[in-house]
C-alpha cells in the first residue's frame, strides 16, 4: 500500500466514525425524550399535581434510599 491509499482509508474511516457518533447522539436525544414522556404520562395518570410532585419524589427517595 502507498501513502495515499492509507490516507484515503483514514479519511473514510474518520468520516464514518463521525457519522456514527452523530447517529448515537441523535438516538440518545430520542431516548431522553421518550423517557421524559413516560415520566410525564405516569404523573398525569396518577393525577399528581405538579406542586406536590417534588415533595412526593423527595419522600420516596428518603424512604427507599433511591428512586
Amino acid at each position: 500500500m502507498d501513502i495515499q491509499t492509507i490516507t484515503d482509508k483514514i479519511n473514510y474511516k474518520t468520516a464514518r466514525v463521525q457519522k456514527l457518533q452523530a447517529e448515537i447522539k441523535a438516538l440518545e436525544k430520542t431516548r431522553v425524550q421518550l423517557e421524559n414522556e413516560e415520566i410525564i404520562n405516569a404523573v398525569n395518570e396518577a393525577n399528581i399535581p405538579i406542586s406536590e410532585l417534588k415533595n412526593l419524589l423527595t419522600s420516596l427517595k428518603e424512604r427507599n434510599g433511591a428512586i
